[in-house]
């Protein structure tokens, strides 16, 4: 047998080892062992929830009027996504449609051109609990980027059951007809329902 063949093998029975004395690394499960003589732990941490958020469609608007849209809470002064999140209002409906402009984003002024971005948010019932959110929106144009954050709670609902809203984050393109490339969306789950991180 050859030398390449020889430390093939050798990589191979070792990786069949690690997995026969390490048999917890290869599982996907979220549990905590300990093994039989062994003071070592393998744990599996379950991923944190995600928020009650799902991207939707995304469209190019011209704003003939100002629409006077609220900020999306206050945006932090570290970079990145940290501010102070506003409370959805209350649906009191099965369905409501809400829309916001980026977090400390000046007005909306008319004529101008901006990227809306819908989200259906699954507001709790009076007796759940508020899930604090932050989304980011970043639209690429021939010109550059552009981008908007928003921090939200969900609130809560002041019905027994949920609530479906629809929220829309409009993102300032400038007055000047836009080209746009790609509009990327993430959405984070917030530590609290009045800030973000």
């Amino acid at each position: 047998m050859n030398r390449a063949g020889r430390h093939f093998r050798l990589i191979a029975l070792i990786g069949v080892l690690s997995l026969l004395v390490f048999p917890g690394v290869a599982s996907a499960s979220t549990t905590v062992r300990t093994f039989a003589g062994s003071h070592y732990f393998d744990e599996h941490l379950a991923a944190p929830a995600a928020p009650p958020v799902t991207i939707g469609a995304e469209v190019l608007r011209h704003l003939v009027v100002a629409p006077g849209y609220a900020a999306a809470g206050v945006q932090g002064i570290s970079p990145g996504l940290e501010g102070t999140t506003v409370v959805l209002p209350a649906c009191a409906a099965a369905a409501c449609t809400v829309s916001y402009r980026p977090a400390s984003a000046p007005a909306l002024p008319a004529g101008h051109y901006a990227e809306r971005v819908s989200f259906a948010v699954t507001q709790p019932s009076r007796t759940g609990t508020a899930v604090g959110f932050d989304v980011d929106v970043a639209v690429l144009l021939t010109t550059g980027w552009v981008f908007g954050r928003g921090y939200f709670s969900t609130g809560v609902d002041t019905r027994a059951t949920t609530s479906a809203v629809t929220l829309r984050l409009f993102v300032d393109l400038g007055a000047a007809a836009p080209t746009v490339t790609k509009v990327e969306v993430t959405v984070n789950l917030c530590t609290t329902t009045t800030g973000c991180p």
